[in-house]
């Protein structure tokens, strides 16, 4: 296995309740400290689930595919604690943060440590639907925060 596995899950997301349905189930293992997010206050889901539909509202935007999810799956073999993970997840999270809200939620309740994922479609700083984006460019950056972890982590630098 690779250091990571890019999965984005099946669901186009269209439906009315997609943004409360995925951060409940990103953030139901209810540990606030594997919890963060960019351009949002991460205390409690219902909360952040209002401030995704605070800017969509304010935009006239709630039409249409409400979230982008995916999840990155960590080969277990890295041995990638909590802390590095929540941390990577802030970094990775910074690709979309300057003008989207991002959701992020580490899980450690099956064999390989993983994070989820969620971006707004509507950016909070112009009201700019995207819904989809390029898969290699993601990929490939995420390979850099991963990359930069493993070498920190095993080789100090």
């Amino acid at each position: 296995m690779a250091a990571f596995q890019l999965i984005i899950p099946e669901g186009n997301y269209e439906n009315d309740d997609a943004v409360d349905r995925v951060i409940e189930y990103v953030c139901r293992l209810n540990k606030p400290k594997q919890i963060g997010g960019l351009g949002v206050y991460p205390l409690q889901p219902e909360y952040m689930i209002c401030q995704f539909k605070a800017v969509k509202n304010y935009y006239g935007k709630i039409a249409g595919k409400q979230i982008f999810h995916l999840i990155i799956s960590f080969d277990k073999s890295l041995n990638f604690s909590i802390e590095e993970i929540v941390e990577m997840g802030y970094a990775i999270a910074a690709y979309w943060g300057a003008e989207r809200q991002v959701v992020f939620a580490v899980h450690d309740d099956t064999l390989n440590k993983h994070i989820h994922i969620v971006i707004n479609s509507v950016a909070y700083t112009n009201g700019a639907y995207k819904a989809f984006y390029a898969l290699d460019e993601i990929r490939d950056y995420i390979d850099s925060v991963v990359q930069a972890e493993i070498d920190r982590k095993w080789f100090g630098k």
